[in-house]
């Protein structure tokens, strides 16, 4: 009798451990895919930002050009 309720909670352990380790994949692939879609975001933004610097020294160029004329 002690040896099945040993080998039943053996079993929820083991049981148990296996969930964990699936979750835990499944956590490490999805962290994976956050990290990439992040490194995306960031140089997308960087993109943009250099856009943004090479309009805002464009508009400074035409005020400056309007301002000697």
């Amino acid at each position: 009798m002690v040896e099945d309720r040993s080998f039943s909670s053996s079993n929820e352990i083991s049981g148990e451990l296996t969930s964990l380790k699936e979750r835990n994949k499944s956590m490490e692939s999805e962290l994976k895919e956050m990290q990439e879609r992040y490194l995306e975001m960031s140089l997308n933004f960087a993109e943009v930002e250099g856009e943004r610097q090479k309009l805002v020294m464009t508009v400074r160029n035409l005020k400056s050009t309007q301002r000697g004329q």
